[in-house]
């Protein structure tokens, strides 16, 4: 290989290399210019000021020119025409106002406290109902037990009252009808056959004392029990000493039981008769 050869490759080695160093450069470059873009602040945009002037046509009646000896000035040159009017930038919309974010959540707190409020109120108010409402129940259910009880203890005097009143006229007509029929008997001869036969059994029983005369008439009160047991004897008025009213008192026990009438109707505990054994 010749010098000129080697001299050639040499330099496009280090072409190379310095090639590919710019390259990385260049690359690195790029990306600091767009860090240092992204990291920068943007500038406010500002808002322009535009002055404005509004021109109004406004006809005015030519006066009649002088009439002058001097020379017509050369024609003047057309007016400019007005710059057109710029158009105004829309203006940007009005922020939204800013919120408080702890008076907000203080406000809904404190709305939450008033529902919560309103609330208890409420309940309170319906468990007040409810127990005045149960309270005037019990009470009517208490009056209503209680008038019953007074009319069942009413009902239960008032048939107790017909009951004995019933009974109390039963018992009076038994005792009327009782009545009637002792009266009857004792209208009959049945009464006195009975008391004859007890007068005959107690003189039968009599010992006669020795002071007894003749003619001796004395009343006899006798207690007794059905059957004719004798419990009782009394001696009323009499014409004899105490001796013979001893001895007709010791007869009337000798003759116990006594006769039974032949009608029950006519027995009576309380019985009297005369003794007149003479007779």
């Amino acid at each position: 290989m010749s010098a000129f050869e080697s001299g050639g490759g040499h330099r496009d080695r280090w072409l190379a290399v310095l090639l590919s160093v710019l390259v990385h450069v260049c690359v690195a470059g790029v990306l600091v210019w767009g860090w240092w873009r992204f990291r920068a602040p943007k500038a406010a945009p500002q808002q322009l000021a535009i002055e404005a002037t509004v021109v109004t046509a406004v006809t005015v009646s030519p006066a009649p020119a002088p009439v002058s000896s001097a020379p017509a000035a050369a024609p003047q040159a057309p007016a400019p025409e007005p710059a057109a009017e710029p158009v105004a930038t829309p203006a940007p919309p009005p922020e939204p106002p800013r919120v408080d974010q702890a008076a907000a959540e203080q406000e809904r707190a404190e709305q939450h406290r008033r529902e919560e409020r309103a609330l208890h109120e409420r309940v309170s108010q319906e468990r007040a109902a409810e127990a005045q409402q149960r309270a005037t129940e019990a009470r009517r259910a208490e009056q209503e037990a209680q008038a019953r009880k007074l009319k069942e203890a009413a009902d239960l005097a008032a048939r107790a009252r017909a009951e004995d009143k019933a009974r109390r006229e039963k018992e009076l007509q038994a005792q009327l009808a009782a009545e009637e029929r002792v009266n009857a008997a004792r209208s009959s001869r049945a009464e006195a056959e009975w008391l004859a036969l007890i007068r005959d059994k107690v003189t039968r029983n009599w010992i006669r004392p020795p002071s007894a005369r003749p003619g001796v008439n004395c009343e006899v009160h006798v207690t007794q029990i059905p059957g004719g047991v004798v419990t009782g004897v009394q001696i009323g008025s009499c014409n004899g000493d105490e001796a013979v009213r001893a001895s007709i008192e010791a007869a009337v026990y000798r003759a116990s039981p006594l006769p039974e009438p032949s009608n029950a109707d006519l027995f009576d505990r309380n019985l009297r008769f005369d003794f007149h054994p003479d007779e």
